[in-house]
């Protein structure tokens, strides 16, 4: 006979699923969060990586949003090629009276490593939103996007990544500079310039700084903080995320 299992009992699943499963494997975890810029790393082929977390954001004096699990599951299958689901999320916002909160829409997409020098890695990252958000949270159009993802392994290591999406009446322009730094092989800290940029909107800019903390060679924690460098951009924003490599 089967029988539905207790909230304790999944938990435990889930503990020694995080915890204790423990596969083989030369390759560290390289996780596209924290910040705008992604990896310009692949999953390797046949294995799977789940990165989640945790934000939250002050638009404005009177609003704050709220959002988990930021979830990306991430399967490679083949060398140097994954695919992806990401923007897995819910989020609440508050802004003066009003109180919203459901489900975003979210992406599929594939990220294919195209090389480089010596020194320089990079790919490139297709794209597709699935409207599955919520009426407040959603574009209700399939709006596709396209990325170039570099790192530069230079004396001052650079990290950045462009991207252009479709959102249905206009287009938007993405871009970040991250300058990382190792504190030893397993931490690294990091600053970042983003920009938003919508055509016929107002540009938003953005100073982010973060962690990346290395508890193994397959599971990360993070922890990353933002502040807007103008009205558009909003007042600051948080967010602290783990992600593991099965």
């Amino acid at each position: 006979m089967f029988r539905i299992l207790t909230v304790k009992e999944w938990g435990l699943i889930a503990l020694v699923a995080v915890f204790g499963f423990d596969v083989a494997s030369a390759q560290t975890i390289d996780a596209n969060r924290p910040g705008f810029s992604f990896t310009t790393g692949t999953v390797p082929d046949g294995r799977w990586q789940l990165e989640t977390g945790i934000a939250y954001a002050r638009p404005g004096s009177n609003s704050r949003t709220t959002s988990l699990p930021f979830a990306e599951l991430r399967y490679g299958v083949a060398d140097d090629m994954e695919l992806f689901v990401s923007s897995l999320n819910w989020a609440r916002s508050e802004s003066g009276s009003r109180d919203s909160s459901g489900l975003l829409d979210a992406n599929i997409g594939i990220k294919i490593a195209a090389g480089g020098g010596e020194r320089l890695r990079s790919a490139v990252l297709f794209q597709l939103s699935v409207p599955i958000g919520d009426s407040d949270f959603s574009s209700d159009d399939w709006d596709p996007g396209i990325a170039y993802v570099w790192a530069y392994d230079g004396r001052i290591p650079l990290v950045g990544t462009v991207m252009v999406r479709d959102s249905g009446d206009r287009y938007q322009l993405d871009n970040g500079l991250q300058l990382p730094y190792s504190i030893n092989d397993r931490q690294t800290v990091f600053v970042e310039w983003e920009a938003n940029l919508p055509e016929g909107g107002n540009d938003a800019h953005w100073l982010n700084g973060g962690l990346m903390w290395l508890l193994d060679d397959r599971r990360q924690i993070d922890f990353e903080a933002g502040a807007g460098l103008n009205d558009a951009a909003g007042d600051y924003r948080l967010s602290a995320g783990f992600s593991i490599l099965f």
